[in-house]
């Protein structure tokens, strides 16, 4: 996957390549695209420029300039609808996409065992059953209901649904799960025929291992998953927090948590370089960020300090959702293409 911004209509994929790419475009841009070959548009907040078939995600985009998030595959898609997944795939991935009312089940934790069950038995199904990485975003995020946050009901339903499978540790993808300012549970995930790679940090337990008092059953997913193509690597790297061992940092300091979460994504990229054997040199070499800010009033000093700290290559995308803990105060995720 190459992640670029989109000054021109987008050239067709190398067969060289990997099998998609994800850009941000405006909206004027979007309409310059060839439709056959996207995978999904992605919009924030209220835009709904682009295709019928677009998912919005009720994620206010703070950036000046409005943009959306474009996947386009480099050969052609079958599109198609099973259950309340909505899909376009071809031989190399799959994407899926579903958004559940929550007023349609008895609790959150029910409607996101429910989401994870049928995506599990649609990716077995469809015969892409590795998941590489998933999206996960709905309302309310840090509430308590019935003496437990929502983020911890839906730490439940998602375990429920993995814990059917054997050994499913060793298979969970790299994630996010940010509150949003919607109605519904939203989901969207990429799955593969073959498996990536699981990265953990080596400054954070795995979140699968955390203790119970952040959750009767701990997140599920892996921090970077590290996915190999014939000529690059794709490296998904999770939503990251100021988080060192299982403990959040820096409570009142937002630039600190910033610095915090870059160390954490230091030690993945790290990682991958040095044991992993991959040509990435340092958090610079990323391709894509996307950042989560809870507090909107934060946006213009953490843009600052990130682009000082990342430069100009990497694009990044700014959004208005709360964070899985309520003393948390940013989020970030990042992706990169790594050439073999």
């Amino acid at each position: 996957m190459s992640v670029s911004h989109l000054t021109s209509v987008q050239q067709p994929l190398s067969k060289t390549s990997a099998p998609f790419q994800v850009f941000y475009a405006s909206n004027d841009q979007l309409a310059g695209l060839d439709k056959n070959k996207i995978i999904t548009t992605i919009h924030f907040g209220p835009n709904t420029a682009g295709s019928e078939d677009a998912l919005t995600l009720p994620l206010p985009l703070l950036n000046k300039e409005c943009l959306s998030e474009v996947w386009m595959a480099r050969d052609s898609l079958v599109s198609g609808k099973l259950g309340d997944i909505e899909f376009r795939k071809n031989n190399e991935i799959i994407f899926g996409k579903l958004h559940l009312h929550e007023a349609d089940f008895e609790s959150l934790e029910a409607c996101g065992e429910h989401a994870y069950t049928s995506i599990l038995n649609f990716i077995n199904k469809k015969e892409f059953p590795h998941l590489i990485r998933i999206w996960n975003f709905f309302p309310e995020i840090n509430e308590v209901v019935d003496s437990r946050e929502r983020y911890q009901s839906f730490c439940i339903g998602r375990y429920q649904a993995f814990n059917k499978m054997t050994e499913f540790e060793r298979s969970l993808p790299a994630a996010t799960a940010v509150g949003s300012h919607g109605e519904g549970l939203f989901i969207y995930f990429v799955a593969t025929t073959k498996a990536g790679v699981q990265v953990e940090n080596p400054r954070q337990i795995s979140a699968y291992h955390y203790p119970k008092k952040y959750s009767p059953k701990s997140p599920s997913f892996a921090r970077a998953t590290l996915k190999h193509w014939p000529t690059v690597s794709q490296f998904f790297i999770s939503g990251t927090a100021s988080i060192v061992g299982h403990e959040t940092l820096h409570e009142e300091n937002v630039l600190i948590q910033l610095e915090e979460i870059l160390k954490n994504i230091e030690a993945l990229v790290e990682t991958v370089r040095d044991t992993h054997q991959q040509p990435i040199r340092d958090i610079t070499d990323l391709a894509l960020m996307k950042v989560y800010i809870r507090n909107p009033d934060h946006f213009e000093m953490i843009q600052e300090a990130l682009s000082q700290r990342v430069g100009k290559d990497v694009d990044i995308v700014y959004l208005h959702g709360d964070i899985c803990r309520e003393n948390l105060l940013l989020e970030i995720e990042a992706l990169a293409e790594l050439k073999h």
